[in-house]
Formats: C-alpha cells, sequence, structure tokens
C-alpha cells in the first residue's frame, strides 16, 4: 500500500513539473531567437487586420476590455509562458465572435505579426502551427544575456 502511494506522489509531482515545464517553456528557444519570417509576418498583418482589428484595435492597442496585443502589458502577461500557450489561446478562443474559426496557418502568421509587432526579430524559417514545438519556445519579454 505503502509502494501506491509513493507511486503516486511521484506521477503527481512529474506531472506538475510537466506542466510547469509546458506553460513555463523549456530552456533552449525563445522569442528572440528569429522564429518566423518578414513574409510571414506580412501575411499576419493582413490577416490580423481583417480578422482581429476589429476587436484589439487596427494598431493593436487593444479597445475597451480587449487588452493590446502590443506593448509592455502585452509582454509583460505573456512573459514567461510559451508561445505554445498563446497560440493555443488564438486557436481555441479567438476571433471571439467565431472562435476556432482561423486555420492553423493563418494564426501562426498573425502570431507572426505580433511578435514583429512587439519588437522581437525575424528569422529565415516560418514559425508552424505545430502546438507540441510551439511550447518549446519561450516567451521572453526580455532579451535574454548571453
Amino acid at each position: 500500500m505503502m509502494t501506491v502511494k509513493l507511486c503516486a506522489v511521484t506521477l503527481a509531482g512529474l506531472l506538475a513539473a510537466g506542466l510547469s515545464l509546458s506553460l513555463r517553456g523549456e530552456e533552449g528557444a525563445s522569442v528572440w531567437d528569429a522564429i518566423y519570417t518578414e513574409d510571414q509576418a506580412k501575411r499576419g498583418e493582413q490577416d490580423y487586420q481583417k480578422e482581429c482589428a476589429k476587436c484589439h484595435g487596427s494598431q493593436l492597442e487593444g479597445q475597451g476590455r480587449r487588452p493590446p496585443l502590443k506593448g509592455a502589458e502585452f509582454t509583460a502577461y505573456w512573459d514567461g509562458m510559451t508561445v505554445g500557450l498563446l497560440f493555443e489561446t488564438m486557436q481555441s478562443a479567438m476571433p471571439g465572435d467565431r472562435p476556432g474559426q482561423l486555420s492553423t496557418e493563418e494564426n501562426a502568421d498573425i502570431l507572426a505579426y505580433l511578435l514583429k509587432s512587439n519588437q522581437f526579430p525575424s528569422g529565415g524559417k516560418e514559425l508552424v502551427g505545430d502546438i507540441d514545438a510551439l511550447r518549446k519556445i519561450r516567451f521572453a519579454a526580455a532579451r535574454p544575456e548571453k
């Protein structure tokens, strides 16, 4: 009986640690590692204006109870979490009037636009809508020291 309890406690601890890593991001890639392309961000801007601006503002400034998607408030909110969690939120809850209606590609492009708008660097490889891969990328408001 004691062995079963020990196993249950150990399993609970491992699950909690795994969830913490999933929410906080594993060591390694971050939003500072050029995880999207300029072309992708341009597509994302077009999708954003069509699908998101009516609620979040054409300049990502937020409107009423809808939060801004650019600036210190946005980056502070997501700081320490993962790009995967942000993507999941977009995929399942946005647009607010039609949750879950955008494709993973559209959401990845919009996310690239949000990253560009928040001054995170672009690179040579597009951000993909693979939730498992995105969970491994940390959202860090400040550039990590090298």
